[in-house]
């Protein structure tokens, strides 16, 4: 079958991203011209097979998990020592980037948008959940069975996903008022620039809540106290689950913890999930 760029095939169609909505656009459009259903797992080769696009190789990349080498034929590299779920999600990134690459080719005026290199890779990773996770199958799910670690694992086995991906994915689309939020050892900004060396402290790296939060503002690099149930999680190894009072700086919240160790490259992390009534 001779190859059609889906980027190009999309905006001949619809014409050019005049916004940030036009990419979950392009993710429909993907999954109904391929004749995709929204269950799982989501069967990429279908996608490939109606553009007439190469099956995505698998290389030795060091620095980057998927490229797009030549968008003109649709060859894509994706790193081949990732685990498998991980590199359907990098399959999910590059058909995003097939999208931008087209609007790069074919923009003519300088009013449509231009996104910078950093938003243009958010844009790519929520179109690759998107297509991976569709929200009208995801969402029945998590509201069947509740925001939970436990659902995190069943739904990243049945989605084919990472369990990270899949549970910044029920934080999205969840309801109930929950927060997800990794931890790891760290200086504050003011601390690492002192001469006198300063003990690192368990804080918070990122965070992402629902839209049903009612735990208030999490500030990033906020540290916890090493009798807490998440301190207790990164110095043994081990899951926790419990209820405790955690102090986010401007107040004391009351929360159900679940927390896992976990590695991130060669950082030794904390991941949690906050639950508040």
């Amino acid at each position: 079958m001779q190859y059609r760029h889906p980027g190009e095939a999309f905006l001949s169609r619809y014409g050019m991203l005049q916004s940030e909505t036009d990419v979950a656009q392009y993710v429909e459009f993907l999954r109904q011209s391929s004749g995709l259903s929204d269950q799982p797992p989501i069967d990429l080769s279908r996608i490939y097979h109606h553009f007439g696009m190469p099956t995505p190789l698998r290389a030795p990349l060091d620095e980057q998990q998927g490229i797009l080498v030549d968008s003109a034929t649709g060859i894509i590299l994706i790193k081949e020592n990732d685990p498998i779920v991980r590199q359907r999600f990098t399959e999910g990134h590059e058909l995003m980037e097939l999208l931008f690459d087209a609007q790069t080719q074919t923009r003519t005026s300088s009013v449509l948008p231009h996104w910078s290199e950093p938003r243009k890779e958010q844009l790519c990773d929520q179109g690759a959940a998107d297509l991976l996770m569709p929200e009208s199958s995801f969402a029945t799910y998590v509201s069947q069975l509740g925001i939970s670690f436990t659902t995190g694992r069943t739904l990243a086995h049945l989605y084919q996903t990472s369990l990270l991906a899949t549970l910044i994915r029920m934080m999205q689309l969840g309801s109930g008022s929950h927060a997800l939020v990794m931890w790891h050892r760290a200086l504050k900004q003011e601390e690492a620039n002192r001469d006198r060396p300063q003990p690192k402290k368990l804080r918070i790296w990122w965070r992402t809540r629902t839209k049903d939060w009612l735990g208030g503002f999490i500030p990033k690099n906020k540290s916890i106290g090493s009798k807490s149930l998440i301190f207790l999680a990164y110095s043994t190894g081990r899951s926790q689950t419990g209820n405790e009072q955690i102090d986010l700086g401007w107040g004391i919240v009351d929360c159900q913890v679940e927390a896992m160790a976990m590695q991130i490259g060669d950082k030794s992390c904390v991941l949690s999930l906050l639950h508040v009534a």
